[in-house]
């Protein structure tokens, strides 16, 4: 990586954290509970947008009878129990943040995540502590289809984006960052194994696992 690399800000689901196919699990049972076959792209188009817009998106494109309030209670109390005792982090992740550490890089995370529901995965991962700040939807009200939530944690940081890599795992955000003026390094998880080409494309680093790191 880049020698003028100060500060790195991390996504959570399918970058640090092996959640994706638990998201997935969900999102099936929450269409399968509708007589509905998931949608093949669902998951690419809600990635971005946190909770509250992935509710009302799905509620608009798929015309759902139910109110957005009653599909976000629904995600929650699924999520919830899943985060708090099943959502493992990606090996590797630990030894890599501690090496990050002990090189003295500032460290952020940048989520469209709720912390009622990352807050116990960290926790229980035991990561925790390795974070100098953490940028979620009740902080930031914005989505990652533009490089404003990097950008504020950035700010956060007291860096500029260009002595900060940005690790991602959904294209659009990786894009967001590149345009942002950010360093991106794209993670790949298995659950998402169709859009190794465009991660590869879009970013200035592709990693299979954070050991090719240490």
């Amino acid at each position: 990586m880049n020698k003028n690399i100060k500060g790195i800000i991390f996504d959570l689901d399918g970058t640090l954290f092996d959640s994706c196919g638990m998201w997935h699990d969900i999102d099936v049972k929450f269409f399968k509970k509708r007589n509905m076959d998931i949608p093949d792209d669902f998951n690419k188009k809600i990635a971005p947008l946190g909770l509250n817009k992935a509710a009302e998106f799905a509620k608009r494109e798929y015309n759902l009878s139910d109110e957005i309030e009653d599909i976000i209670e629904e995600w929650h109390e699924m999520a919830i129990y899943e985060y708090t005792n099943n959502v493992l982090i990606k090996p590797y992740v630990k030894e890599f943040l501690e090496h990050l550490k002990q090189n003295g890089i500032k460290m952020a995370i940048a989520t469209a995540n709720d912390d009622k529901f990352y807050m116990p995965c960290l926790k229980r991962n035991n990561i925790f502590e390795y974070f100098d700040y953490i940028c979620d939807v009740n902080e930031f009200k914005g989505s990652k289809n533009d490089p404003g939530i990097y950008l504020h944690a950035a700010q956060k940081l007291n860096l500029n984006p260009n002595e900060i890599a940005v690790f991602e795992d959904i294209p659009n955000a990786i894009k967001s960052a590149k345009n942002g003026g950010f360093y991106v390094v794209a993670v790949d998880d298995l659950n998402e194994i169709n859009l190794r080409k465009e991660k590869k494309e879009l970013a200035d680093m592709f990693i299979s696992s954070f050991s090719e790191l240490l």
